[in-house]
């Protein structure tokens, strides 16, 4: 039997805001305690900084061509890791065991059998002077998955700890939205759409600013349902035999011309009503939804979402699991199945042809 360590969980999402931190107790399996969580926001300046450069980022040679500046912004963005890492071993005055890193995704292209996350695991390992592992999707890639998700093993003991008997269905509304679905043995998994990306970037773009706090943009909207009609039949076609999406796989020009409340409105319910189209089929009555990921804030979208699905929709928190964190957990746990060879990885989740462990790890010297 696997001893339980002490790990450090580190995420930056699709929206590039901040990182996310958490430490737990683990030994891969079914023993988890949640230690503690924190988040470091990103300043202005290095916001804007990533937010520009990775809209100009879409293909390797965009990379090849912009590649002095991407190594100036891994520094960065690895320095501000290793700070939030130090910043919460102080605080709940621990010393962590192994670093699960995840980076920040640039580039994700499964079908061009690559997906680049922007840090540098062993400028990390070496701040720290603690063993890091990171490219947790590439082993998978290598063996005909698609890299992504990866947290639904995570989500799956979760629903142990929180004792739920019921069959769940685990909704991440991140940047890109994603379900993981649970019953006994059985566990599937999907990204199934934009969450937050396509509202957020709108509000980058249009009002400078990061979100639309609690969706009270969209609210005041109008919905065009012949829009979202048009557009729903060209996206879902192009997403439905996919396990794992990238945010530039959607863009917002279906919006362009309407009125920033209109605008909004309509990327709102397009959200929405794409998420309910790709897991509807996927949902027993008797399951359980509940809500992670920061776009459970958005009362508008989970109103959205609330129209569709019906009441039977539940948020993390009542759990008393902070949803901010489930991501940076999941690769805390991650490293610690990845550093006991545990399978991260399966058929039913990424597509890969056969369940396995991922992960590559930089030793302290």
């Amino acid at each position: 039997m696997d001893k339980t360590i002490i790990a450090l969980g580190l995420m930056s999402g699709t929206s590039m805001d901040g990182i996310d931190a958490s430490l737990l107790r683990s030994d891969g399996q079914e023993n988890i305690d949640i230690i503690g969580n924190l988040y470091l926001k990103y300043d202005s300046e290095l916001k804007n900084l990533l937010f520009n450069y990775c809209r100009k980022i879409n293909t390797l040679d965009d990379l090849k061509k912009n590649f002095e500046q991407y190594k100036n912004l891994e520094r960065k963005i690895t320095i501000q890791h290793s700070k939030i890492s130090k910043m919460i071993l102080n605080k709940y005055n621990m010393e962590a065991q192994i670093v699960g890193f995840h980076g920040q995704t640039l580039l994700h292209k499964p079908k061009e059998n690559y997906s680049i996350q922007m840090g540098n695991a062993k400028l990390l390992s070496q701040l720290l002077n603690t063993n890091v592992i990171y490219q947790f999707r590439k082993n998978d890639l290598k063996h005909g998955g698609e890299g992504a998700p990866l947290t639904p093993i995570y989500h799956h003991y979760l629903k142990k700890k929180l004792n739920i008997k019921t069959a769940v269905l685990f909704l991440n509304l991140g940047g890109i939205a994603n379900y993981t679905f649970s019953n006994n043995n059985l566990l599937s998994a999907k990204d199934i759409g934009p969450g937050n990306c396509l509202m957020d970037m709108y509000m980058k773009i249009t009002k400078k600013l990061d979100y639309d706090k609690n969706g009270d943009l969209a609210a005041s909207g109008k919905v065009d349902n012949l829009l979202i009609n048009n557009i729903l039949e060209h996206e879902y076609y192009n997403t439905k035999e996919k396990n794992s999406l990238d945010i530039k796989d959607f863009d917002i020009n279906f919006v362009k011309g309407l009125s920033p409340k209109d605008a909004m409105a309509n990327l709102n319910y397009f959200s929405a009503k794409m998420i309910y189209n790709n897991i509807k089929k996927n949902i027993r009555k008797e399951s359980k939804i509940i809500l992670c990921g920061g776009g459970r804030k958005n009362l508008t979208l989970v109103n959205n979402l609330k129209k569709l699905f019906g009441n039977n929709l539940h948020n993390i928190d009542d759990f008393k699991i902070d949803g901010d964190f489930i991501e940076s957990q999941a690769f805390a746990y991650l490293a610690v199945r990845s550093l006991y060879k545990k399978t991260i990885s399966f058929p039913s989740t990424t597509n890969v042809k056969k369940a396995i462990t991922g992960g590559e790890i930089i030793k302290i010297d």
